[in-house]
């Protein structure tokens, strides 16, 4: 596993490189086939001290992305909450793939005539995640401060669901391989998800 560690408004210390390298290193035990991983530790200055430094973690585990975020008081509460944080998404991300596998076998052994059932789950798609500086302009309200850009495999809807699930967000943007249309699969105020496509 390759591991990029950045420190952004801080130092990171030789001390809080070998916590990280110790945490990074059991969930890669956990989860086999983690081609490199990206921590990034900030600080904040927030009104509460219990949330000034900031530790956001992201796996590239195949074409999937998994990443996790938490605050604390200190760099090494940080990284310990967002370990325990990637240990719940690797759970996650295991359960899918398991289910996923078990849906290809079946639907293999279904062409070869067996009666099985097919349960329909799939791997999440790909994305790579940049962190590029947009050029400022000026909108309604604010500025455009940042641009992510990645690349776009054709993904179906429910691989972009789960991988907005892996990547905690309320949103994601991916190239239908159905409708081959570029969508936007976002989490409704109810719990079920909605889907925005263009004519």
């Amino acid at each position: 596993m390759e591991l990029h560690i950045y420190g952004r408004n801080l130092e990171i210390d030789a001390e809080t490189r070998e916590h990280i390298e110790s945490k990074l290193g059991q969930i890669d035990r956990h989860l086999p086939g983690i081609s490199n991983a990206t921590v990034e530790l900030a600080f904040e200055a927030t009104r509460s001290h219990n949330d000034r430094i900031v530790a956001q973690v992201t796996l590239h585990v195949g074409r999937t992305l998994l990443r996790a975020q938490q605050r604390a008081a200190n760099t090494k509460t940080a990284v310990n909450s967002v370990a325990k944080a990637l240990d719940q998404q690797i759970k996650r991300f295991k359960s899918q793939t398991y289910r996923s596998e078990r849906g290809r076998l079946a639907g293999r052994d279904a062409k070869e005539g067996d009666e099985v059932a097919y349960s329909g789950d799939r791997e999440p798609g790909d994305v790579s995640d940049g962190g590029a500086k947009a050029p400022s302009g000026v909108f309604a309200s604010g500025q455009l401060v940042r641009v992510k850009e990645y690349d776009m495999e054709p993904t179906s809807v429910d691989e972009a669901a789960a991988q907005m699930q892996y990547l905690g967000h309320d949103f994601f943007m991916f190239l239908d391989s159905e409708s081959d249309k570029h969508s936007v699969i976002y989490l409704r105020g109810d719990g079920n998800y909605g889907l925005i496509q263009p004519k």
